[in-house]
Parts: C-alpha cells; sequence; structure tokens
C-alpha cells in the first residue's frame, strides 16, 4: 500500500545531536531542512558547491531531474542531485526481476542519486547520513510534486577503492553488485578500467521490485509507465489486424476440441516472433508473451482471464504443437503476400548523424532520420564539447526511451563506433553498421580479421 498523502516542497526535519555539534548558538536543536532547487539560482548554488567539492564536478543530469538542498539554520551544509536511472544495469535488472521490454518501459521508477555532497566546512560526525536520510525520506513526494509520478527505487554507486560505501549502510541501502567497470577515453570513449563500481539499491515503497513488475502499476506511479524504447512490437496496431487477417485463408489442422485461441491470431503471433529476430519456438513464445492488451486483440485473441477480465496470451505448447501440424507452403504463401503488401513500411533504415551550426560556433544538431526520405525521428543538440559532444549527445540520443530501435537498422559513421553506444542498439532490438578507420587500430585490426574472406572486405 502506497501513501497517498501530499508532501510539501520543503520540509524540517529536527535533529539533536547527541555530541552538541548539532546545536545552534541558542542551544536549541539543529534542524535540518530538505528544500526542492525550482529556481536557476538555486541550480547554479548546488552546482557551484559540487564544482568546488565534489571529486566528480557537478556532471550533467539525463531525464527527469530534482536537485534537495539541506540546509541547516539557513546554512546549506549539502547537496543531493537526482536524476533518471541508468538505462541497462544487470545486477539491478536481475534483483527487480523485470525484462528488457518491462524495463523499458518503467525505467522512470528508479532514479539515480547522481550526486551527493556534504560541504566540508560544515562536515561532522552522522551528517552524512542524516542529510541523505532526511533526504530519501522527502525524495518520493518531493518528485512526485514536480515530476507527477512517484518513483520506487534509488540507485547509486560507490568506488570501493575510495569510499567504504558506510553512508549507504547507514541509511539501508542495499549492496546490489558491481558494475562491469568501464571508464571514458578519448578514443574508444568507454573502455575497460578494471574498477567496477558498487551498486546501491534502496527501495522507495514497500515491496517495491514487485510493483515494478506487476501487471499494473498503482496509480500514483502510472505517469512513469510509458510506450518504452523495446517497443513490445515492432508494427502498430492496423498492421497487426492486416498481418491476422492475412492467415484467414490458411487451413486449420487442429482437432475441433483443441481451437481454444483462434488460428489466424496464432499463426500471427509466430510470425511476429519472426520479424521479431525470434531463432525458435521458445524465443517466439517469450517475445510475444509482453504484447499489450491492444495489440493483442489486434492479432486477435479472445480469452480472456476470468478474475481480471484481461485477454491472456496461448502458452508455449499451444504454438509448438500448432508448428508441427501446420502446412509449410500455406503458412509461406501467406506470410509473404503480407511482406509483400507491406514492403517499405516494416522495419526501418534510420542513419545517426550530426551537423555543425554556424561552423561550429553554435554546437550542432544530432539528428536520427529514415533513409528513405531523410525524415528525421528525433533529434537534439549538443555545444561541440568532449561531455557534451556527438558521440555522447547521439548515444543519448538513442538511449531515450521514447526512440523505438526494434527491428531497425541504425547506420552511422566511424565516430559512434563506440562499445557503449552499439551495446543500446543492440539492447533496444536494433541492427547497426557502422564503419571504422585506422584511428581505432585495434578495432580495425579486429575489424580486418573477422571480415577475412567475406564479400564486405575489398
Amino acid at each position: 500500500m502506497l501513501d497517498n498523502r501530499p508532501r510539501n516542497g520543503s520540509t524540517t526535519l529536527v535533529k539533536q545531536q547527541r555530541d552538541g555539534g548539532g546545536q545552534s548558538e541558542t542551544g536549541r536543536a539543529s534542524a535540518l531542512e530538505i528544500k526542492v532547487a525550482h529556481s536557476a539560482a538555486e541550480w547554479r548554488q548546488a552546482k557551484a558547491a559540487l564544482g568546488r567539492e565534489h571529486g566528480l564536478g557537478a556532471g550533467r543530469e539525463a531525464g527527469d531531474r530534482l536537485c534537495q538542498l539541506v540546509k541547516e539554520d539557513g546554512r546549506l551544509v549539502a547537496v543531493l542531485v537526482w536524476c533518471a536511472a541508468a538505462w541497462h544495469l544487470q545486477a539491478r535488472d536481475e534483483t527487480v526481476g523485470w525484462d528488457a521490454v518491462t524495463r523499458s518501459k518503467r525505467l522512470k521508477l528508479v532514479v539515480q542519486l547522481r550526486r551527493f555532497l556534504v560541504l566540508e566546512a560544515t562536515r561532522r560526525a552522522n551528517l552524512a547520513s542524516q542529510c541523505l536520510g532526511a533526504g530519501l525520506r522527502e525524495l518520493v513526494g518531493q518528485w512526485e510534486a514536480q515530476h507527477g509520478y512517484r518513483p520506487l527505487l534509488a540507485e547509486s554507486f560507490s568506488d570501493p577503492e575510495s569510499h567504504a560505501g558506510t553512508v549507504y549502510k547507514a541509511t539501508n541501502w542495499t549492496q546490489a553488485g558491481l558494475t562491469k567497470g568501464y571508464s571514458q577515453d578519448h578514443t574508444d570513449f568507454y573502455v575497460p578500467n578494471g574498477r567496477p563500481k558498487k551498486l546501491w539499491l534502496k527501495e522507495l515503497a514497500p515491496k517495491a521490485c514487485v510493483l515494478m513488475c506487476a501487471r499494473e502499476l498503482p496509480s500514483v506511479c502510472q505517469g512513469a509507465e510509458g510506450d518504452g524504447g523495446g517497443a513490445r512490437s515492432p508494427l502498430k496496431a492496423a498492421q497487426l489486424e492486416n498481418l491476422r487477417d492475412a492467415f484467414r485463408q490458411v487451413p486449420d489442422p487442429r482437432a475441433a476440441t483443441s481451437r481454444r485461441h483462434p488460428l489466424p491470431a496464432l499463426l500471427g503471433l509466430i510470425a511476429l516472433g519472426l520479424l521479431m529476430g525470434a531463432r525458435d519456438v521458445l524465443d517466439i513464445w517469450r517475445k510475444v508473451a509482453c504484447l499489450s492488451q491492444r495489440q493483442r486483440q489486434a492479432l486477435g485473441l479472445c480469452v480472456r482471464d476470468k478474475q481480471s477480465g484481461r485477454l491472456t496470451m496461448p502458452g508455449y505448447d499451444a504454438l509448438n504443437d500448432l508448428l508441427g501440424a501446420i502446412d509449410p507452403a500455406a503458412y509461406a504463401r501467406a506470410l509473404t503476400a503480407f511482406l509483400q503488401a507491406h514492403e517499405g513500411r516494416l522495419p526501418r533504415s534510420l542513419a545517426l548523424d550530426g551537423k555543425s551550426v554556424g561552423n561550429g560556433k553554435c554546437g550542432m544538431i544530432i539528428t536520427l532520420c529514415r533513409h528513405e526520405d531523410g525524415r528525421p525521428v528525433a533529434m537534439t543538440v549538443a555545444r561541440g564539447k568532449k561531455e557534451d559532444s556527438e558521440v555522447s549527445e547521439g548515444r543519448a540520443l538513442l538511449a531515450d526511451p521514447q526512440v523505438e530501435l526494434v527491428n531497425a537498422l541504425v547506420t552511422a559513421d566511424p565516430l559512434h563506433n563506440k562499445e557503449a553506444t552499439v551495446r543500446i542498439i543492440l539492447e533496444k532490438g536494433g541492427d547497426y553498421l557502422i564503419g571504422t578507420k585506422e584511428n581505432t587500430s585495434k578495432r580495425l585490426a579486429g575489424t580486418t580479421q573477422a571480415l577475412q574472406g567475406t564479400p564486405f572486405l575489398n
């Protein structure tokens, strides 16, 4: 059960310090005030403090963000900056228990503690854990007030070579594992550094992981749910209806007592799984199991759960048995007719490219556009600086949950030949075709060796 009571943007928490360090000059107990930074001036104050004293600098936030200013008797003592979560963390995703499609739709339920700083001039024993604990208690309500939905999980990282993570232990975070250990490099952008970070997770509601995987989210969390970058289907509802209709003339080999699900719907599911890249029946079943209610209806599924009234999916055995009995030639003819009728309107080829504005003085525009007509499907901007470049912003554009890459072929010039970039494309269900040059000698040598004896090397 989630607490639906509204929270204010600023909350005062009174803490009595045993050592007297938290006493004001008047002798009263000091008060920690958790205030949300709304104005540009407040954000500048936070960024300035982080730039001066945080070992990683102020950094840049992605997605929805929130800055908590922790004040004591009107004096700034700590800064907490929260933002969108990392796209893929194996240890986190295994802890939550969701698949890639569910993660792409509900990733906003996870917020990342991007920066946490206790100002040097105000440090004392236990202040860091008090500030983090106070910030966590107010985070959910403040985030909802600012973004319209409640997050369920928080994530953060610590370097085991420099920090023991004591502040996370003191505020009841759970260490979920280690990251893979990559750092930025001027040629490969991200390269293994042999220094994996500790991943810490903190549930922001009881049984948060269960709620994040539930069939339906609590009402106060539903604003976080989107269509997701890993779309449940590469075909739209109208195309799914056409796919269903394409199989109406295929003879049904099943006995009359075994026709619980309509034949066109089952054949449509199989065809859709193949379009999504499935390699066997089990893979087909796993991919189509994530279809939404609207998509299931468009394909012609009609069996509903007695309690919820929601359309149910056929089991693995239903698809496997049907494939063993169906006339493959009739099925192939129907599928070919559908593909020919929709030629040019199915999986896309997309180009990622950046163009300078004003000879680079005004930055650049990065576009993801269609090959056939150059029509943009997504755009972003970059300043051309090291941490705000075509590479980093192009990668962020591809990772945007609103950008669908399922069954898309993404092409890009050698500038984007980075492991982190192509990993995003693959994780979102797409393929890539990216060149390489001699300035990345190791990658060129590896590519040359891999392509020996093929038509791709000339």
